[in-house]
């Protein structure tokens, strides 16, 4: 088992808010690089109309971004680090490549579709403070015992 507490949604928010933060820069600069989608609606199929193109570069950012980061830091992104905290599975050890998976899956569910309320009543409402993604990963967050600020 760890030694370390499950964190709760204060901590949790606050680095969501900086991942967030990150987020948004980049889909913001890549789009901007990409020079958006600059057609007219008669010209659009279902893939170049610019609704859609920007869907699918914020749901691959948020896919690359938390699930590549969480896979490559051992459960950390930016905002985790900043915070100090990380995602393990709830017995501590390090995280699979399919609690990864169903993190990712889940933030879609219950911070992206629905709202990050929804997370927090999901982490209010669980022993462990788990978000509807930590319970389909098996995974929990907990302190690191570094953090930047």
């Amino acid at each position: 088992m760890f030694d370390r507490a499950p964190v709760g949604v204060g901590p949790r928010a606050v680095a969501f808010l900086l991942d967030l933060a990150l987020v948004v820069l980049i889909i913001v600069t890549v789009w901007g690089l990409a020079g958006g989608v600059n057609q007219t609606a008669e010209n659009n199929t279902s893939l170049t109309d610019p609704n859609t193109a920007a869907s699918l570069v914020i749901a691959a950012a948020l896919l690359v971004y938390f699930g590549g980061l969480e896979s490559a830091w051992h459960g950390s992104t930016v905002g985790k680090r900043l915070v100090g905290l990380r995602v393990a599975m709830l017995d501590g050890s390090p995280l699979t490549g399919r609690a990864v998976f169903m993190r990712t899956v889940g933030r879609f569910f219950d911070c992206s579709l629905f709202s990050p309320i929804v997370a927090a009543v999901f982490v209010w409402g669980s022993p462990h403070n788990q978000r509807l993604g930590d319970r389909w990963g098996g995974t929990i967050v907990i302190r690191t015992g570094r953090r930047l600020f």
